[in-house]
């Protein structure tokens, strides 16, 4: 599990800003109702960061022949 730090600052006459600390990306908000939605847009940013690179495939001549044993290299005999 991932942990992830916002700071939203309050003062007497309201919410004023909210940062991502993970980023440093500091945001001005108007009010609460705002709070939410940017957090959200910015965990799916960080998810889309991590997704998993597909293997590279493997250069044709350097696998395996079907039918080989892959600890020696050497094909199977009947």
């Amino acid at each position: 599990m991932e942990r992830y730090s916002f700071v939203v600052q309050v003062h007497p006459d309201g919410v004023s800003t909210l940062e991502n600390l993970a980023t440093r990306e500091r945001v001005k908000i108007e009010g609460l109702e705002e709070v939410g939605p940017r957090i959200e847009g910015w965990l799916e940013e960080l998810e889309a960061m991590k997704l998993p690179q597909s293997p590279l495939p493997v250069p044709s001549g350097q696998g395996s022949p079907a039918g080989s044993d892959s600890r020696s290299g050497q094909a199977e005999r009947d």
